[in-house]
């Protein structure tokens, strides 16, 4: 569901909750194993910054990493030793301002970063001067966050030159819980900024769940991420399956079916009615992992315990949170390849932050967390490999 944070801090609570139990939630599985796969930490980067700190793209082709220091309140590009070589502040007025909020960033072509800001999209150079503003191809209605930080904007090579998958949604004037919504509403936008062109990709299919299942999930955005060239992974929070898409082409390569151990549960409502669904196991987050896509599966707290915890006085840090996490949160992170499902990654990390950032080369990073503070941010480098 469409979830509305007030500030960036309930966000990072929220990802503690998933991240927090990645080592144990594995732990408690190791009887239904499927894979052999495991991670493993193959190289760090330190980043000079004692305020919060988040990854927000990686450029393959040159190393160069963007970040958001959300207390500093700017961005800058470092090169692959963590060397600061730009940084700017987007969000105070001037002439490369904005507006005071973005919804996700991304490396455009060689030289360019591409922004989705709000009402504009905008193409900025890595020194954060404004190369190009352009409209949004439909009226949103105001801004929202979604659940797991799901990418927005990613930049990709055509023939035709850079394009843009944005993911973009319409808040107002529509209802998802109904059949038409879900038989045709769509998200994503491929935009083409040098011809104007816009169109709408990943559609779906007449067989998808949400066309089907003849009762209200989920809203049906998708969580989708580049592999090479203009070809993407993506997949629905209540989806049986992971799709291979070609963007350029408008095309599905592929449908991968979710092993039934992890397959999404959830508790739908009739159409048009004003109770709400409840999902009890979702596809929470796709990631590219070199030429493979790595799925996160994520149970959740059922609402009813939800809403007992949220009458606690500041209940993110009450004992009766963690008891709840502990008991119902269980993280599984499935491994694919554009063919087939590979096997389940023990995943033996233990994070207290932001989720993997994935990247076109064959290794994730993540943000390493201390319990002491520090006047500087550490990311590891990840790769995926055989047991």
């Amino acid at each position: 569901m469409l979830k509305y944070f007030r500030n960036f801090k309930l966000f990072l609570l929220t990802c503690c909750l998933l991240t927090m139990v990645a080592c144990s939630g594995n732990k408690e599985n190791s009887e239904s194993k499927i894979g052999s796969f495991k991670t493993e930490i193959v190289d760090s980067l330190v980043i000079d910054r004692l305020s919060m700190v988040e990854l927000l793209d990686y450029q393959n082709s040159t190393g160069d990493l963007l970040f958001v220091d959300y207390q500093a309140g700017d961005y800058f590009v470092t090169n692959k030793k963590g060397e600061t070589t730009s940084s700017f502040t987007p969000h105070i007025e001037g002439p490369n301002y904005m507006g005071n909020s973005s919804y996700g960033w991304s490396f455009y072509g060689k030289d360019e970063l591409a922004a989705f800001g709000n009402p504009y999209f905008y193409r900025f150079s890595k020194a954060g001067k404004i190369m190009g503003r352009y409209e949004v191809p439909i009226e949103t209605g105001g801004g929202v966050y979604l659940d797991f930080s799901q990418e927005r904007i990613r930049a990709f090579e055509t023939q035709r030159g850079t394009e843009v998958l944005a993911l973009v949604l319409e808040v107002s004037g529509k209802e998802g819980n109904n059949q038409s919504y879900q038989d045709s509403t769509d998200a994503v936008f491929r935009m083409n900024f040098e011809t104007g062109e816009t169109t709408t990709v990943m559609h779906k299919q007449p067989d998808n769940i949400y066309r089907t299942a003849g009762e209200y999930i989920d809203w049906g955005y998708p969580s989708f991420t580049l592999l090479s060239g203009s070809t993407f992974a993506f997949t629905h929070q209540s989806d049986n399956f992971l799709y291979i898409f070609d963007a350029e082409k408008n095309e599905y390569l592929n449908k991968i079916a979710i092993p039934a151990e992890f397959l999404p549960e959830y508790k739908g409502v009739e159409f048009g009615s004003k109770d709400a669904p409840e999902q009890l196991r979702v596809n929470a987050k796709v990631f590219t992992v070199g030429d493979k896509i790595l799925l996160l599966s994520v149970a959740r707290i059922p609402n009813a315990v939800m809403e007992e915890l949220q009458r606690i006085p500041n209940f993110y840090e009450s004992p009766e949170l963690d008891a709840a996490v502990k008991k119902y949160i269980k993280t599984d992170f499935l491994l694919f390849d554009q063919q087939q499902f590979l096997g389940k990654v023990e995943w033996d990390i233990n994070l207290n932050e932001a989720l993997p950032k994935g990247t076109e080369n064959d290794f994730l990073w993540l943000k390493r967390t201390y319990k002491d503070e520090r006047d500087y941010q550490t990311f590891l480098k990840v790769k995926i490999v055989e047991k």
